[in-house]
């Protein structure tokens, strides 16, 4: 354990460095070309073998241990929003509109300093560690079709843990959940027809805007009518588009969302119910109403046995006072819930809250920032888990 506190010491200014530099150059989904070269040369400096173009710009790395009969994968997102950053950090983005701004830079940084120190203590390994470097885990998601380019096998993956930066969680402190731990992350596209023309006389038109009205308050009672008020879901429309003027009526309004939610079988009936809600209020009203429903991400679920030894291993090495527990499940969603699908998982968060320095703002804020102390206790806790497993 001394080694591996030894070897984070060593190298975390380089691993502060790094994580700085993919800072300064985000790139988008399935963009990560720059990221992805960044990595391979530090993989390369490693001299730990890795395949490179998967999923477009996805890398994963393999350290192999001697005798080993299982796998486990690491993985960390390396795509950036599409946001303008207004931090004023020396390091800042240097490309307009494209931002780190959900700490994805920080998650790159953290795998690259634990395959130093698992490079350097590979004869310790009781298991075989791939490094997933996954694109484009904000949109439409690069964990599957790395899934599908068959990552988990050769060797076969057992078990898979992941982690991501939060300014909730205290800098320092590693948060580990049971069970549920994010959302399936659904969304949806309505457009609503009517017939414009002018404000000033209503009753000639079929207003998109007014029946729109009507559809949003029937979507809230059926969100809090449809299922059991203990059930963890919700619908949010976050993009409400109609009209031109001040004095005229649009014919048409468009309308965006989200939904999100962690029982699947409510997930199978709810759109379903929204859509017929649309569709027949919007006749009534002598409209007509196109509803497209996305399925996205799963909701990702840690495996207690997975959760239970990354909490420990975490304890053991950053002491136990550091590690705390989830209560509530998160409402976001991400892609590592493909893999948590396939084999035992598990997802934590690194504590990287520190208002003093202003690292409080909430992810994909133009002024989100995180105190560098997560990247150290990120690498001490995911190496000394990924030494411990399979013994």
């Amino acid at each position: 354990m001394n080694e591996i506190k030894q070897i984070t010491e060593e190298i975390f200014d380089e691993v502060v460095l790094l994580r700085r530099t993919i800072h300064q150059n985000p790139e988008l989904e399935f963009c990560e070309a720059e990221t992805a070269a960044l990595i391979c040369a530090q993989l390369d400096k490693l001299q730990i073998p890795y395949k490179k173009g998967i999923a477009k710009t996805g890398v994963v790395g393999l350290i192999q241990a001697e005798k080993a009969t299982k796998t486990l994968l690491l993985r960390a997102d390396m795509d950036a929003l599409p946001l303008q950053e207004e931090t004023g950090l020396p390091y800042a983005s240097k490309k307009d509109g494209v931002a780190h701004a959900c700490g994805h830079d920080a998650h790159v940084a953290i795998l690259l300093g634990t395959a130093m120190v698992l490079s350097r203590l590979r004869q310790r390994l009781a298991a075989n560690i791939k490094l997933v470097f996954q694109p484009a885990e904000e949109t439409t998601g690069g964990a599957l079709p790395m899934i599908e380019a068959g990552i988990l096998e050769n060797p076969h993956v057992d078990a898979a843990a992941s982690g991501h930066v939060m300014t909730n969680v205290p800098a320092g402190k590693v948060l580990i959940k049971d069970n549920e731990v994010m959302a399936a992350p659904d969304d949806f596209d309505m457009i609503v027809h009517g017939r414009g023309g002018h404000g000033a006389y209503p009753h000639t038109c079929v207003d998109p805007i007014a029946v729109c009205m009507q559809i949003l308050s029937a979507w809230n009672t059926l969100s809090a009518r449809f299922t059991t008020p203990l059930e963890k879901h919700l619908i949010s429309v976050n993009m409400f588009q109609a009209g031109t003027c001040y004095n005229v009526i649009p014919d048409d309004a468009y309308i965006k969302g989200t939904v999100r939610m962690y029982n699947n079988e409510v997930r199978k009936t709810l759109p379903e119910a929204m859509e017929k809600i649309a569709v027949q209020i919007a006749a009534a009203f002598g409209a007509t109403c196109e509803f497209t429903y996305n399925f996205r991400y799963p909701p990702l679920i840690n495996d207690k046995s997975m959760a239970d030894a990354f909490r420990q291993s975490a304890k053991e090495i950053l002491g136990e006072e550091q590690v705390i527990e989830g209560v509530d499940p998160s409402m976001a969603g991400d892609d590592f819930a493909y893999f948590a699908q396939a084999v035992p998982s598990v997802f934590v968060n690194y504590g990287a809250a520190n208002a003093a320095i202003g690292a409080d703002r909430p992810l994909h804020s133009s002024d989100f920032i995180i105190d560098e102390a997560c990247l150290k206790n990120g690498v001490l806790a995911m190496s000394k888990f990924a030494l411990d497993f399979g013994r």
